[in-house]
């Protein structure tokens, strides 16, 4: 027996994500929302600081708008998962498709872990817009690039530890399994 392990190429990997984006747009959209609303939430609530400063000390107005980041985060990260996992369990008669033609667990992992990645890429984007545009509507101030960076910093970390167990858990299915299972 050889020890050869069977490779996906980075652009093969890229074009099964798009496809599954397009296969599931509508389904893939309460992901992108989930984290467009946290992070327009954070993003306008960080130019927003600005004018809340003034009234109030620069410390506790930090930390207020720190827990209101953080709260933000972790509903964005707990709607992300249940999406994720409903997503990931339509899919396992597809894995198990992809499985019994010679897909590793590895590139399993790999696909819903860059599926995750991307749609949390475009969540930012569409968060960072939108948040930015509220903010300065009303007022507020702040560096765009340092609140781009960390919108889209957030918006990954959020992607990817939402995707973390789903994937994992897609992942490790046995083929005859996944395509026994009923959606």
């Amino acid at each position: 027996m050889s020890n050869e392990t069977t490779k996906l190429p980075l652009i093969d990997l890229f074009r099964l994500v798009f496809r599954s984006i397009k296969l599931r747009f509508f389904r893939i959209t309460l992901v992108i929302i989930a984290i467009t609303t946290s992070i327009a939430y954070m993003v306008s609530l960080e130019l927003l600081a600005s004018i809340i400063a003034v009234s109030d000390s620069p410390s506790s107005t930090q930390l207020y708008t720190t827990a209101l980041s953080i709260t933000a985060s972790l509903v964005a990260l707990t709607g992300t998962t249940n999406s994720l996992l409903i997503l990931i369990s339509e899919r396992y008669q597809e894995i198990g498709t992809m499985k019994s033609f010679g897909a590793r667990d590895i590139h399993i992992f790999q696909l819903l872990v860059l599926e995750s990645i991307m749609l949390s890429f475009i969540g930012a984007l569409i968060g960072y817009a939108i948040g930015f545009g509220i903010g300065s509507a009303l007022g507020g101030r702040g560096n765009p690039l340092y609140l781009f960076l960390k919108s889209l910093l957030i918006a990954v970390t959020i992607g990817l530890l939402a995707t973390l167990y789903p994937s994992y858990k897609a992942s490790r299915i046995p083929p005859v399994e996944a395509l026994r299972t009923e959606v």
